[in-house]
């Protein structure tokens, strides 16, 4: 029995007849309203703090259009039929701010209404190069008259709280027109099709209140402004928006201002001559925390300074700054590299402009999964933006330290000692009703601490160690060292739940031990150089935390103690204590249709069999590569490859990195592919929720340490490439030690450049020493 896996052919793909192959761009020629769900998410626009959807300036139609503040979010009781102990007791979810995208025309009294109006040229342009999403279109009014109608929208990355918008219309004869430029409350109203309605865990909820109220309301027709004031019911949290506007053309213009509630808006009027412009900028910027009226208002007066120009000028110019070092070039097939931009683009929409927050599951492209940070940030986020950006990285980090307070009582609620952070949250607190499938999850403890070992790595960055990232490591260590058990001289780990949320609160999981073991070792090995190098920082974090001297070395004992499961007869390492003694999933009969199974069978069906919703023990042998021979990899991959459902986009690049490595180039370039394409292609059937964040990250992964061999365990870089025959070469960029490394690979060889002092890198297995002048290895 075996799954069947789906490989992404061209029928996944964008059709070239209505998404033409640029390498820069996504382009929809053509009005195709099939297609809206899905390019709301594909042209969403964000810079890790602010993002909106890629809805139409008419603000209809509309799928679920919407714009989100990172961290701003309602919470609400979870209510559960029968309670425990220890239960999650509050939801989190991001919601909707008011939206200013929403410009409606009315031209000689009629709306533009793309559902009825005779239109033509059109197209939407998403510019990946500059960060830039156009819209451009004609149509024709009930008089005759020809209207041009362009678009441009971005959302800044070169600042964290701006959205820029300009409307440019002109028409060949004389009209009347009509522009209401709203600054719409879209959370407190129902745009939602029934279809959302259906079940699907993984989607936000609908809350059946307000849940955004108006404490502030000022329009302004004489500095064509709107300023607007809310807060969150029961979060309590406060948010300011100001909208301004700036005119030109040659026609005189009525003002009117429009109050509304939650539809505030300015009535622009105007008689248009024929073959004269119009154009409208509208800048608007959001504020939360203290004074959010009078700082929204004052970011925008001085936002205004710069104009639209200026402002899409610096925007520009951060976005060259980030590709001229995160850009990866495949001599391939043209839809694979515009993809790979693409996913690409996400990464820095996603990071970009990062406050003091992490890193949302579908970043700020969509509300599912109720905007909550995951593990997914540190375990396939974090590996590129510390090799490419690692201020973000660095943020990241220290936002989970944010958390450590509560971490620390929510692992007392559980009776253990140290920190145990949240499975699903965003202010810090566990949001997840399940806890089979949530807070046993006890491993997003040691993917903090595996984020912050290769942080630290890769970048040298020791004051972050010192200065949250010890702290971190010694608290997680704490909750293993009393969440384990020794037993037969092994340490053992009971009632948890891996990574393959298909098989729960399980014994021993290998994948949880392993990486337990790592967390252990690292918080050792950290507090030891600390108190070796900065032993006053030591003495000062030793005394602030109660740390005992012995802790360091219990946590080594127990790293070496860890039990890992292994399997003679098989070779191979079990996934838990249970797993093999199930039964295999039934699989051919199982209908396609019926795929993810956690749509349509009982968890606890599930549970009884052997069945992974994604990689598990082959994850652990991705992020810890030492810990296995390769004998024991290849029976692994062997062995669980086939009982995989890739039910999660998690899956697919952890599948491809595992099966470069032992050599299987033909599945690995499948599971690439299936990753790749996870959502332009929408394979999972639920882009239009959202981006896959990690799914992006993991594409990342899968190129570098699948195709390109890297593995950087212990901080020391080795090579060895494996380029899919498809491909001619590969280039690619890592900011390793505050220094650019260039790599440029083909099938015969390996060209390296390192832009400070000299390092040695290895090639399959060879020292090389590498330093600005190139140094190029033969592969054969």
């Amino acid at each position: 029995m075996t799954r069947p896996i789906e490989t992404p052919t061209r029928a996944h793909q964008l059709p070239h007849d209505i998404y033409p192959v640029d390498p820069w761009a996504i382009v929809e020629h053509g009005f195709h309203p099939d297609s809206l769900p899905l390019l709301e998410t594909v042209m969403a626009l964000s810079n890790g703090w602010l993002g909106v959807r890629g809805g139409f300036h008419t603000g209809r139609p509309a799928h679920e259009p919407g714009v989100l503040v990172n961290g701003f979010y309602e919470k609400w009781p979870i209510q559960y039929a029968e309670a425990a102990f220890g239960f999650a007791t509050n939801g989190q979810t991001i919601v909707y701010v008011p939206d200013p995208t929403v410009v409606r025309l009315l031209i000689d009294g009629e709306p533009v209404d793309f559902g009825h109006a005779e239109i033509n040229h059109w197209w939407r342009r998403l510019n990946m190069r500059r960060g830039l999403l156009s819209h451009q279109y004609r149509l024709t009014s009930s008089g005759g008259a020809e209207v041009a109608i362009r678009t441009t929208r971005m959302v800044s990355v070169a600042r964290p709280d701006l959205i820029a918008c300009r409307l440019s219309v002109v028409a060949d004869q004389d009209v009347d027109l009509q522009i209401d430029s709203y600054l719409m409350n879209r959370q407190d109203t129902d745009y939602l099709h029934p279809e959302m309605r259906e079940f699907d865990p993984r989607r936000s909820r609908n809350f059946g209140r307000r849940v955004l109220n108006q404490t502030h309301l000022d329009i302004d027709t004489d500095d064509l402004r709107i300023t607007v004031g809310y807060e969150t019911t029961l979060s309590e949290l406060a948010l300011g928006v100001t909208t301004i506007h700036e005119i030109a053309t040659d026609h005189e213009c009525m003002v009117e201002p429009v109050p509304d509630e939650d539809r505030p808006h300015i009535r622009i009027h105007t008689a248009m001559d024929s073959g004269k412009r119009l154009l409208l900028d509208k800048i608007t910027c959001y504020r939360t925390g203290d004074l959010v009226v009078d700082r929204s208002r004052e970011s925008a007066q001085g936002a205004r300074g710069l104009g639209f120009v200026g402002l899409a000028g610096a925007h520009s110019q951060a976005w060259h700054r980030y590709w001229a070092i995160a850009d990866v070039e495949i001599d391939a097939d043209p839809e694979t590299q515009q993809a790979l931009r693409w996913v690409l683009f996400q990464l820095n929409q996603a990071s970009a402009q990062l406050q003091s927050q992490g890193i949302p599951a579908k970043g700020l492209t969509g509300q599912a999964y109720e905007g909550h940070m995951f593990w997914d940030t540190e375990t396939f986020v974090l590996p590129f933006l510390a090799y490419t950006r690692p201020a973000a990285a660095a943020t990241v980090i220290r936002h989970r330290y944010s958390m450590l307070d509560d971490a620390r009582i929510r692992a007392a609620e559980l009776s253990e000692k140290g920190a145990l952070y949240p499975w699903r949250t965003i202010d810090g607190t566990e949001a997840s009703a399940y806890y089979a499938g949530g807070t046993a999850q006890y491993h997003i403890n040691a993917a903090i601490a595996y984020a912050i070992r290769n942080y630290v790595e890769i970048t040298g960055d020791d004051e972050l160690l010192w200065e949250v990232g010890a702290e971190m490591l010694a608290e997680t260590a704490r909750m293993w060292q009393t969440l384990g058990f020794h037993r037969d001289g092994a340490l053992h780990i009971y009632g948890v739940t891996g990574p393959d949320e298909y098989t729960a609160v399980v014994d021993d999981n290998a994948y949880t031990n392993l990486m337990a073991a790592m967390n252990l070792r690292t918080a050792a090995d950290a507090l030891e150089r600390m108190e070796r190098e900065r032993p006053q920082r030591y003495q000062d974090l030793a005394e602030r935390i109660g740390l005992d001297p012995t802790e360091p070395v219990e946590w080594r004992r127990s790293a070496e103690e860890m039990y890992v499961p292994h399997d003679e007869g098989l070779g191979i390492t079990p996934q838990d204590a249970s797993f093999l003694a199930k039964e295999q999933w039934p699989f051919d009969e199982t209908n396609p249709d019926q795929y993810p199974l956690l749509l349509h069978f009982h968890p606890l069906v599930i549970y009884r069999f052997q069945v992974l919703k994604q990689a598990d023990v082959v994850m652990a042998m991705y992020l810890l590569p030492d810990e296995f021979d390769d004998e024991t990899r290849r029976a692994n991959f062997d062995y669980y490859d086939p009982l995989t459902t890739g039910d999660s986009s998690l899956s697919a690049c952890v599948q491809s990195i595992v099966a470069a490595q032992i050599g299987e180039m033909d599945l690995a370039m499948r599971y690439f592919q299936e990753a790749l394409w996870t959502d332009l292609g929408d394979l999972h059937h639920n882009t239009t929720d959202g981006v896959h964040m990690a799914s992006a990250g993991g594409v990342w992964m899968a190129i570098v340490h699948g195709f390109a061999g890297l593995n950087d365990n212990g901080g020391r870089l080795r090579f060895d490439p494996r380029l899919p025959r498809e491909w001619d070469g590969l280039r690619f960029m890592l900011r390793f030690r505050d220094h650019l490394l260039n790599i440029d690979l083909n099938h015969d060889r390996i060209r390296l450049s390192y832009e400070g002092p000299a390092i040695e890198i290895g090639v399959r297995g060879t020292p090389v020493k590498v330093g600005e002048e190139p140094v190029e290895v033969a592969l054969g």
